[in-house]
């Protein structure tokens, strides 16, 4: 009667082989990116010290978000993210070329922060470190 069919639930095994699948593609696309990455910098086409911290497949294979942090200024950080923003196309020749995989995701480059984060909460930890030998010392 024109109604929708109701989809089979997929078997658990099925799940934990897509899991693992994408973990597995998830590490290859960090390492080959880094290395990319890694050259294009040595080249002096970023600014500043650029690290691919992740890459986040997503469930259909068709997209990944590529979380990096630059060692930096403010005007590197944004040079880094122009240049990348200008790599995503020519990326997935690249890896098509390197990795011979039927399907090669569209990706996307988000600044990841964590390590200006954890440099932050690091000075902080130092600064309470230093007043309570202070209070010590008294």
């Amino acid at each position: 009667m024109g109604g929708k069919k109701a989809k089979a639930p997929c078997p658990k095994w099925y799940n934990k082989t897509m899991i693992d699948r994408i973990k597995r593609l998830e590490t290859l696309f960090l390492q080959e990116i880094n290395t990319i990455i890694t050259r294009m910098t040595a080249a002096g086409q970023f600014g500043g010290f650029v690290t691919i911290t992740a890459v986040h497949v997503a469930k259909d294979l068709a997209t990944a978000k590529v979380y990096f942090s630059v060692f930096g200024s403010p005007e590197d950080k944004k040079k880094t993210q122009e240049q990348l923003s200008l790599l995503r196309k020519e990326l997935g020749a690249l890896l098509r070329h390197r990795l011979h995989l039927k399907r090669i995701p569209s990706f996307s480059f988000e600044y990841d922060n964590t390590p200006e984060k954890a440099s932050r909460v690091e000075s902080i930890f130092k600064i309470i470190e230093k007043e309570h030998e202070n209070e010590q010392g008294s």
